[in-house]
């Protein structure tokens, strides 16, 4: 039996050549629940062959992320626009928060790296030293002088005071390098966060568009009559596995496109992708551009 979606008013159905996904409902109970729940289907029992497809998932899969917008399924021909536009917001606020945690393991993992380094140079600094000593009071002179017809033997220990200010004075030394290792790091993290900060500013993002930049980029009014399109077409657009950009942004290209009269290998300077995966975006797309002259 052939794989079909089980949500309301949805007509996909598996094909190899179809970027669509598939996925049974959870076996968890309380995940399991929810998938069902958010069907809103009367009086219905579903098996183990009961399918949903990935259009009705915001990023275009599911997540085993409880936090994640797509950790139950949201978008679906009774979703309103504004609950859509609401589902957009959560996973991009989502992703944020993944960058950033992201940004803080790492920071702490590279402070906890250097510590141990310098730790281990440190007591390997000292190790040596006193290693040194032991050698240097094993090769000292030892003299027989006769003391009243008895023979005594004394030991010349030489540099022992001059070693141990040595140590102290490498010890001293580690500790500034390490502080010196611990301000040039701090000053490279604000230096990639401020390159970050910039990327983002610079880049093709309709979240970040005003009502002017989005007329002139889209012909489009504003962001609210984006989101309405947006939400009006998402749900029919087949979404690849393995995306590039946001549906969000692959909505803008597609836009721009039409708009701008842009070619392909300019569309994919602008956003940062090849030429070819920006072909593909467009195939997805192009399809519905009925939509887009409704609104436009």
């Amino acid at each position: 039996m052939g794989k079909s979606c089980s949500a309301i008013d949805c007509k996909n159905r598996f094909n190899k050549k179809s970027n669509l996904s598939f996925y049974r409902l959870p076996k968890a109970k309380e995940k399991r629940t929810k998938w069902i729940a958010a069907l809103c289907r009367n009086n219905w029992n579903p098996g183990s062959e009961t399918w949903i497809c990935s259009c009705h998932f915001v990023s275009g899969k599911k997540s085993d992320d409880p936090l994640h917008p797509d950790y139950v399924p949201s978008l679906f021909s009774f979703t309103p626009t504004a609950d859509r536009i609401r589902a957009v917001n959560n996973l991009e606020r989502y992703q944020r928060f993944r960058e950033v945690s992201v940004k803080r393991f790492v920071s702490a993992n590279t402070s906890k790296e250097l510590a141990a380094t310098a730790l281990m140079n440190l007591h390997q600094s000292s190790a040596l030293k006193e290693e040194l000593q032991t050698v240097e009071i094993q090769d000292t002179e030892v003299q027989t002088v006769e003391v009243q017809g008895t023979e005594v033997q004394t030991v010349e220990v030489q540099g022992t005071e001059v070693q141990t200010d040595e140590t102290h004075r490498d010890i001293s030394s580690l500790h500034e390098q390490i502080k010196s290792l611990n301000t040039e790091c701090q000053l490279l993290r604000e230096k990639v966060y401020g390159l970050e900060s910039d990327l983002k500013l610079h880049s093709l993002d309709p979240s970040h568009f005003d009502d002017n930049k989005m007329k002139n980029f889209t012909g489009l009014p504003n962001l609210q009559t984006f989101m309405l399109l947006f939400s009006s077409v998402s749900s029919v657009v087949p979404i690849s596995a393995k995306q590039s950009l946001k549906p969000t942004q692959e909505l803008l290209l597609t836009l721009m496109k039409l708009h701008l009269k842009l070619s392909e290998e300019f569309l994919g300077q602008l956003f940062r992708i090849h030429q070819s995966t920006v072909s593909r975006i467009l195939r997805r797309w192009i399809h519905v551009h009925g939509a887009f002259n409704s609104l436009m």
